[in-house]
């Protein structure tokens, strides 16, 4: 496993309103869930143009979302009936579907395979990863991490690129899981104190692992599955976004203000872009949205006079050329063909 010294450049936001953009070579929709307002919002992906609001259950404190088989799957953490909300983006006509769970159950993180057919989304208030069928919608499980114990808290559920294998992200236990998306079946766990998300190499040998209380982005050898090597100190690490070609990796901190971190795989050296305007301390970075071609990469935030998504644009020198206002909390972000 490799090592290196890393270089810090913070990098300041290019506009500070939502601004206007030239066409960008990114088709489709950027979502975005906001825990504040309870609803979920659509951007053009290539000029920022507002494309659609959609309310979802009051009080839901909607915080993440993941698109696959044209349709949105929302987890709508809160409230005295939380759910897993489906809205269909190919018919407007269809109703919000909803998959419900038990009142502390909490979905939380939403994952969805490479080809779209599963969705995998941590239930944080247990040890339970509810994974979702998206052909008929139904829900497969609710898998339990680990049957012999009930302190863990699954924050996130990642597939590997073939689909077979699901990674999960037990805070609670301090573990990670591989489990069998279908059947729930664990195949192995390990220890990893503070883990909290990760990102999976598309050849399934290296987990890149976010330890937000130590502070610590770490690497994870898939096929000793025996240890972990930590490999950049970051402020309170986040959530994980590779590009296609595996070079680059965004990082999404939780300090103030809000900032993300872009890592060179191979050299570990980063930048820091902060995301809101200059001047604005209190602002918190949510999620984070790379384009597989590495070049943009979009970013939500809230706090300050302006939160909403930050879209920075990598071949520049990582920096950020328009901020899209989505007042409130803005937190899960993902992008969609429609």
């Amino acid at each position: 496993m490799k090592t290196a010294v890393a270089t810090v450049l913070v990098v300041a936001g290019a506009l500070a309103g939502a601004g206007a953009a030239d066409n960008r070579p990114v088709n489709g929709t950027i979502w975005a869930a906001n825990r504040g307002t309870h609803t979920i919002r659509g951007f053009d992906a290539s000029t920022g143009r507002l494309v659609r609001t959609i309310d979802m259950a009051p009080g839901s404190q909607p915080g993440d979302l993941a698109y696959a088989n044209g349709k949105l799957y929302v987890a709508e953490e809160m409230g005295p009936s939380p759910a897993v909300a489906i809205v269909d983006l190919l018919d407007d006509s269809q109703p919000i579907r909803r998959i419900p769970f038990p009142a502390g159950y909490r979905p939380h993180h939403v994952h969805a395979s490479k080809d779209g057919t599963l969705v995998a989304v941590g239930l944080y208030g247990k040890d339970l990863v509810s994974v979702i069928d998206t052909t008929t919608d139904t829900p497969l499980g609710p898998f339990d991490s680990n049957p012999l114990t009930t302190n863990g808290r699954v924050h996130a559920a990642v597939f590997s690129n073939d689909g077979y294998t699901l990674y999960l992200a037990d805070e609670g236990a301090n573990e990670l899981v591989a489990m069998d998306p279908r059947s729930g079946n664990v195949m192995w766990r390990m220890t990893i104190p503070s883990i909290h998300e990760l990102a999976i190499t598309h050849n399934e040998k290296i987990a890149y692992v976010t330890r937000r209380g130590a502070n610590q982005l770490a690497i994870v050898d898939l096929e000793e599955h025996t240890t972990y090597t930590d490999i950049l100190p970051l402020g309170l690490p986040d959530t994980l976004q590779l590009s296609a070609n595996e070079k680059m990796l965004t990082v999404g901190l939780r300090t103030s203000p809000a900032q993300i971190a872009v890592v060179d795989t191979d050299s570990m050296q980063f930048r820091l872009v902060t995301l809101s305007v200059a001047g604005e301390t209190t602002t918190v970075g949510g999620h984070q949205w790379t384009s597989p071609s590495g070049r943009f990469t979009f970013a939500s935030f809230e706090g300050g006079a302006h939160p909403g998504l930050a879209v920075i644009d990598h071949k520049a020198g990582d920096v950020v050329v328009q901020r899209l206002d989505y007042a409130g909390r803005p937190h899960g972000v993902d992008h969609a063909l429609k």
